[in-house]
């Protein structure tokens, strides 16, 4: 099982990074090598077959878009799983407009406590993310 610090550390960046809007918490836990996959990928590259990034640099770059583009969200951890080598962080995501949805993110990380791996998944509404993604 992960070490009791490193999930705590990996909880402390996703939610304390996204809820202030700062870019250099969330990437704290990341690794150089980071591969990251979310049906809002597209967002950014322009492509809807890419839904992977690869790098630090790349994930960073749609971490700040990502902040950009959704002002005023905040997330809350409602749960998280752990294994040998992953944590799922089950989360709300609170819309300025009330709106709220979930998701559950997959997260990897290597010995060292980084992140190598981050897969999100979303609630399967597929209208209501279709309507997400193309925003």
């Amino acid at each position: 099982m992960l070490d009791d610090g490193i999930v705590t550390a990996l909880q402390r960046h996703w939610e304390d990074g996204f809820n202030g809007y700062d870019v250099d918490v969330v990437m704290g836990a990341v690794a150089q090598d980071v591969v990251f996959s979310s049906p809002f990928v597209p967002r950014l590259t322009g492509d809807p077959r890419k839904v992977t990034i690869e790098g630090y640099a790349p994930f960073r770059e749609y971490i700040a878009d990502s902040m950009r583009r959704v002002p005023d969200i905040r997330y809350s951890v409602d749960a998280a799983y752990v294994s040998t080598q992953t944590v799922i962080f089950v989360y709300s995501c609170h819309f300025s407009d009330g709106q709220v949805r979930t998701g559950a993110d997959s997260i990897r990380v290597d010995d060292e406590g980084k992140i190598v791996e981050w897969r999100c998944h979303y609630t399967f509404e597929p209208k209501a993310l279709d309507s997400l993604i193309e925003d």
